[in-house]
């Protein structure tokens, strides 16, 4: 169970982080930042620098690879919603663009549980 929450709850703080960054240099810098760590990542695990692989452990390696897919998504979907922020309407409410990122991860979560319980 514990792994479970933590392959949900690391990506959706990562999105969320992202994409309620104000817009600007720091959300560029915590993108990048994020992209290199992302990067390494994937690196490690392609290399098996673990060693899960020699030790048999596949089914490990299967979860690795959909952290580090989650990981993935939630990056590019929180930097998609940076590149969205700039064009969005500057006389609309403040609480708009909070609403915006909590329906889009509503609707995330929705897919991912439609999936998980079929």
């Amino acid at each position: 169970m514990a792994l479970s929450l933590v392959a949900f709850a690391v990506p959706a703080a990562l999105f969320l982080g992202l994409a309620l960054l104000p817009h600007g240099r720091r959300a560029l810098v915590a993108g990048l930042i994020a992209a290199g760590v992302l990067v390494c990542l994937w690196l490690v695990h392609s290399l098996d620098l673990l060693g899960l692989g020699a030790h048999g452990d596949d089914r490990m390696q299967i979860r690795v690879f959909l952290m580090l897919l989650a990981l993935s998504l939630a990056w590019f979907l929180g930097t998609s919603l940076q590149v969205l922020r700039r064009r969005f309407p500057a006389h609309w409410p403040g609480w708009s663009w909070p609403a915006v990122v909590v329906v889009t991860l509503m609707v995330i979560s929705f897919g991912i549980w439609r999936m998980a319980t079929l």
